[in-house]
Parts: structure tokens; C-alpha cells; sequence
């Protein structure tokens, strides 16, 4: 089993769009078994899979660390797939760990509690974070075997992966962890000149080694697969889809 968080810096970059269709992608296609993990307050990941909840789920895996992991999650409608949801109450959590001790790693412990029997489970789990580096987002950093950051072809989105790659470096020296920023996903592109200006200088920065060369363009993936909870497999043909590449190139990056 790995556990892969997907984060940005930048909101309205389309990483829940992107954590939902690779969640499909390798549940479908792939025939893996997916946990889904909703860190978000906007639970826009839960309402993809078209779910409405009355309590965060998610919120109990930091405060509530005796609770069995099997009553907090729900089956999709989607084969193989599987999530914690959460809802607007998760915006609470920073509050209640502020003061904990080893708050930073209270997602961490609860999962390895929880291994055996997630890891027998489950293939893979996607955690899905909201655009900040809080405290929350910093367990879901801290827990992953990889993370997935997003970007889009604005000069704001390109800023924030340089500051939260600072950032995550100078957090993971002190967690005593390796730096396990693995990958940087280009969503949301265009034929317009802004993205191949983008793609240039993303190529000569620090970050041309991790960066997925597979954009994934407006025209590609729609967002209607956010409001009608169908994953683009089902939507787009394979030379369409460019999920095919992206997935091929994460493996060679030993993210999956």
C-alpha cells in the first residue's frame, strides 16, 4: 500500500478534480483498491462521489484516536473505491491541535495503528488537501510515501510551488523525514501562449526533474466530472485521456 497526498499553495488549480479522476483512473482501469481521504473543509472530494455527510469523518482520525477506522469509511459508487468524507466541521481542527503534542503526526500514528488493516485493504491512498500549508496538511505531508503537488499556468501558481517546496524542505528537516515532494502535475493548461511560456520556465527551475511532462488541458478533462461523479475513464477515449501518460510516467517515477 502507498499513501500519496495531493497539495497546492494555489486554490482554483484543480487538485481535487486531479485526486478524483487518478482515484478513477486506478480504480477502473487498473483494478486497484483506492481509500480516498478528504482533508479539505470544503469536502468538494466527498461531493464528487456525490456525498453528503453530517460530520467529518476524516476530523476523527487526528482527535479521535480510538475510533475503528472501518466506521469511518464509506463505500462509493464507484468499484474499488472507497473514502473518509469530511464536511465544513473539519474547519475545527486547526483549533483543537494547536495545543497537542506531536500534532504534526497525529494522522501518521493513526494510520499505523490502522495499517494492517488498510494494507490489506487497499492498494493505494489518496489524500486530499486544502490549498495551505496548516497543520493538517502538514500531517498529510508528513504521512505520505510521495506527494503530488499541482500547479496551473499562472505566474501566482508557479510562485507558490517554489514557496511550499522551500517550505515543505525546511518542515521535513525538522519532522527528521525525507523530503518526499515527488511529483509536479500541470492542470488546467491551454494552447495560449501564458502555458508554453509556463512550460519554459517550470523547465528551468528546480523543479524540471519532478515535473509530469503530460499537461493535462482544459479541453482534456472537464469539470463536469466533479459535479456528475464520473470519473474522465469513463468520459474520454484513451488518446484523449491524458491520464494514460500520466499514470505511466508516476510509475517511472516510483510514485505508483
Amino acid at each position: 500500500m502507498k499513501i500519496i497526498t495531493v497539495g497546492a499553495l494555489k486554490g482554483g488549480v484543480g487538485k481535487t478534480n486531479f485526486t478524483f479522476n487518478l482515484a478513477g483512473y486506478l480504480s477502473i482501469k487498473e483494478n486497484k483498491k483506492i481509500l480516498l481521504i478528504d482533508l479539505d473543509p470544503q469536502g468538494n472530494l466527498t461531493q464528487c462521489l456525490q456525498l453528503d455527510v453530517f460530520e467529518s469523518l476524516a476530523m476523527n482520525m487526528f482527535i479521535n484516536q480510538g475510533k475503528n477506522i472501518k466506521e469511518l469509511i464509506l463505500k462509493t459508487e464507484i468499484n474499488n473505491l472507497d473514502i473518509v468524507p469530511t464536511n465544513i466541521g473539519m474547519s475545527s481542527l486547526e483549533v483543537k491541535l494547536f495545543n497537542e503534542i506531536s500534532r504534526e503526526t497525529k494522522l501518521m500514528k493513526y494510520i499505523n495503528k490502522n495499517k494492517d488493516y488498510l494494507s490489506n485493504k487497499y492498494d493505494y491512498i489518496l489524500i486530499d488537501t486544502n490549498p495551505s500549508l496548516n497543520i493538517t496538511n502538514i500531517n498529510a505531508y508528513a504521512v505520505a510515501d510521495s506527494i503530488i503537488l499541482v500547479s496551473d499556468n499562472s505566474v501566482h501558481s508557479l510562485r507558490a510551488l517554489d514557496i511550499v517546496g522551500n517550505m515543505w524542505e525546511q518542515i521535513s528537516l525538522d519532522l527528521e523525514i525525507d523530503n518526499n515532494i515527488k511529483a509536479v502535475i500541470l492542470n488546467n493548461f491551454d494552447t495560449f501562449s501564458i502555458s508554453k511560456d509556463f512550460i519554459k520556465e517550470i523547465k528551468e527551475s528546480n523543479l524540471k526533474t519532478i515535473t509530469i511532462p503530460q499537461e493535462i488541458r482544459k479541453k482534456q478533462v472537464f469539470k463536469a466530472s466533479e459535479i456528475t461523479g464520473i470519473p474522465v475513464i469513463k468520459i474520454l477515449k484513451k488518446d484523449e485521456n491524458p491520464y494514460f501518460n500520466i499514470v505511466d510516467e508516476l510509475e517511472q517515477k516510483g510514485v505508483l
